[in-house]
Parts: C-alpha cells; structure tokens; sequence
C-alpha cells in the first residue's frame, strides 16, 4: 500500500464526558423569630451556612446510566467497590477566581471547567499509578448543578472510570481502580479484538470497537501509545480532515517505532495498518489533546503475540 493510506477514522463513543450533576444534598435551617419586644430586627435568627454531602476521594458510586455512557444523566450513589460500580472518586477539587463569583457552574470549554478538567486528569493518572490515556480507563468531571451552586457550592468531583472498548464504551467494575497502571497494569491497553466493517479492498472500514484480549490469544489490534495533537490550538473543534492528517502525522511514527521500524519500513508492509480513536467536541473543549494509536493488522490475519520489535519480520500468527 502506499503511504499512510492504511488508515481509518474510528466510529466512537465519548471517551470522558461531563455529568450535569453532582452528588450533592443541601440542608440548612429555617428562620424564626422570637419575642415580641417590638423590634424584629435583632430577634431573626442568621441563616445557617448550607451543607453539602460531598463523596470522598475512594468511594465507589453507582450511576443511573449504563452503557454506553450518557454524559446526560445526573445521578449516582455510593456502592461498595467490589460490587458492580461505574465511577470512583480520585478528586474533590474546588472552582477558584473571578469563575467562582459567576452566577452559573463553569459550562464545558470554559477556561474554568478545562482547569477542573487538567486537575481531574492529574488525579486520575496518579491514583491509578499512569497515565490514564494509556489504560481501558476514561475521567469524568461532575460540576454542581444550579441550585447548589446558588446555595455556595463550589465543589466539583472527578471520578475515573472503565471502558469495555477502546473507543470509549464505559463499563461497570467490581474492584478498585486504585493503581490499576501500576505494576502489573491490570488496566492497562495492550491487544484488542476489532469490531468493524471491511472495505471492497479488503482493507478495514470502518472499527466500531476495540476490546481488550490477552496477547498470548489471537487478536487484530494492539496498543502503541498515545499522543497529543493539536496542541496549543484554540477555538472550535476542527473539521475531520484536519484532525486525521494531524492524528496520521503523530500515531503513524508511533506505530512504526513500536515495531522497530522507520517510517519507511513501515510504508512497504501491507499487513499492519493504523487507527486510533477520534476527538469528540468535549475533549476538544475540554483541552485533552491526547489520541489513542493502535496498530491494526489486516482482516483475517491474528496474531498470537504482541508484535513490539517485530520489525520486518511476519506477524506472528
């Protein structure tokens, strides 16, 4: 084939999206006045201070929505860890500056909400031991929803959670994510099944998903690396062409330094393609510039080991 011409945009889900609640509960006490001295003023007992029930770093909570994930549904409750679960708290972090005395929570692309958003990144990568990128793992960042942002509120939470596929399917848990890239990275992206349609070359169509499988059993896909794109750029999310050749420039590289090749090596082989897994509005606006870049072997053909340093050597079916 000729250059980078085995590519394919990916058909994808949100890989983190933005709750528009968070798991909250207000209470306060009613006004009463006391006496009857005349004077009104100084028998009105001060308004107490609202008090918000806020999750702790740890906990396990389970949403009202499934799969595939919903960025539109609002609420979520604590469950142990080792049952079923969605979302786990790595951060309780805080709406700070002029954001702050806004009359309304940070909507997403705002400056503020892509802070919480780069914070809830750095959490998330340090509580599960790596770069979340790099794992079946996606973040969420729930900031308060009106009311308790009218009560004083100013806490957001960031919870990470699990994806079924690549692509960003979210899926229930039943352990901790709790250092799930360290050590032996339980978590972590490595070889994939492809769920997809092919072309009248033969070549993949479209990949709807990327499942994760053992490397030792046979597979169609496997994890290079991630990068990031468009860095430094503003503004509306690019057309699809743009993102392509930019996403094409950083993950083609990528797949052929994993195998021990040059770009040029990796040009001549007809066998191993590239895909990776999209940019959706949110990320854009939230400032996540990273893409996930998978190498992808042609339909049929299954390797039975990871193919890291395979260099020109066949894949290993």
């Amino acid at each position: 084939m000729g250059e980078r011409e085995k590519t394919m945009m990916p058909a994808r889900a949100a890989i983190a999206a933005v709750l528009v609640g968070v798991l909250v509960g207000m209470s306060g006490c009613g006004l009463r006045v006391s006496g009857t001295d005349g004077d009104l003023v100084d028998d009105w007992q001060p308004m107490a201070v609202p008090k918000f029930d806020l999750p702790s770093v740890g906990m396990c909570l389970d949403s009202a929505s499934k799969t595939p994930f919903d960025p539109a549904f609002v609420r979520a409750a604590p469950i142990e860890c080792d049952r079923g679960h969605t979302l786990e708290v790595v951060l309780i972090g805080t709406v700070e500056g002029n954001a702050a005395q806004a009359s309304e929570p940070p909507a997403a692309g705002s400056e503020a909400f892509q802070a919480a958003y780069t914070a809830c990144s750095t959490a998330a990568s340090d509580y599960a031991g790596g770069d979340w990128h790099t794992g079946m793992l996606g973040i969420n960042v729930q900031m308060p929803t009106r009311a308790p942002w009218d009560g004083g509120l100013r806490s957001y939470v960031c919870s990470i959670f699990t994806l079924s596929s690549a692509y960003g399917v979210m899926s229930f848990t039943s352990a901790s994510l709790k250092g799930s890239l360290a050590g032996a990275a339980p978590k972590a992206i490595r070889c994939l099944e492809v769920v997809g349609n092919t072309a009248s070359d033969g070549w993949w169509d479209r990949i709807s998903a990327l499942t994760p499988i053992d490397c030792a059993q046979p597979h169609e896909a496997e994890f290079v690396g991630a990068v990031q794109i468009g860095v430094g750029v503003g503004g509306a999310l690019p057309a699809d062409d743009l993102l392509k050749k930019w996403t094409t420039d950083r993950c083609w590289p990528a797949v052929a330094r994993f195998m021990g090749l040059t770009d040029a090596q990796f040009d001549t082989r007809d066998d191993v393609g590239l895909a990776w897994d999209g940019m959706d509005k949110f990320q854009w606006d939230a400032g996540d510039r990273h893409q996930r870049c998978f190498a992808v072997f042609s339909p049929g053909r299954k390797a039975h080991a990871s193919i890291k340093d395979l260099g020109k050597k066949p894949l290993p079916v």
